[in-house]
């Protein structure tokens, strides 16, 4: 029988560098597919060069360009595995679109009053994306428990952080926003499939 520190691991989760999109504060999806701006990729060099990001063991990646590009700055020597289930919340009709686009959008006006809960049209709800998350988690886990990681990171995105602190460290959602390149050292328990924050990015 392994002891109970052979029974946790170290996760690192990060969201990944600033994208356009994200400078100009538009909603940006499971259906885009942009990548880092020259600043995101010198702010993640930088945060690289003063030791912000711990070594890992392993690495895994949602499939889309920018979370990958980031993996590869943060880790390069390591290969992601890739999890489409860490993908970014599909968006619906606000993709693309931020607060100035949408402001006068009665369905925009709904969704806040759900306090977002509700799916964005044409979209997913925080509840469909939190599910989907943990479904690519326990992949991760699966692939951790056989090869025995002591450490990973998981590089995704805004959505995916938060989607997997809530249900796993029973925080609230949204205050589990963070700024691009940057998340949070947790460690997991096999024994409570629970999540502990240690420390932020």
């Amino acid at each position: 029988m392994r002891d109970s520190s052979e029974n946790k691991i170290e996760i690192i989760l990060i969201r990944h560098g600033m994208t356009k999109n994200n400078l100009e504060k538009r909603y940006c999806g499971k259906k885009n597919n942009d990548d880092l701006l020259d600043d995101g990729i010198e702010k993640l060099i930088k945060n690289k060069a003063e030791d912000r990001y711990p070594s890992v063991d392993y690495l895994f990646s949602s499939s889309q360009l920018r979370a990958l590009h980031t993996a590869k700055i943060i880790y390069p020597t390591l290969d992601p595995i890739i999890i489409d289930e860490f993908d970014e919340t599909d968006f619906g009709e606000f993709e693309g679109k931020n607060y100035e686009d949408l402001k006068d959008n009665p369905l925009y006006q709904k969704w806040i009053d759900s306090n977002g809960e509700d799916a964005f049209p044409g979209g997913e709800s925080k509840a469909e994306h939190c599910e989907r998350a943990k479904i690519g988690f326990t992949k991760v886990l699966e692939i951790a428990s056989k090869k025995g990681l002591k450490s990973m990171a998981i590089v995704g995105h805004g959505g995916t952080v938060m989607a997997l602190l809530s249900i796993y460290a029973s925080m609230n959602y949204y205050d589990c926003m963070v700024s691009t390149g940057l998340g949070y050292v947790c460690v997991y328990s096999y024994d409570t499939n629970r999540m502990s924050v240690k420390s932020k990015l």
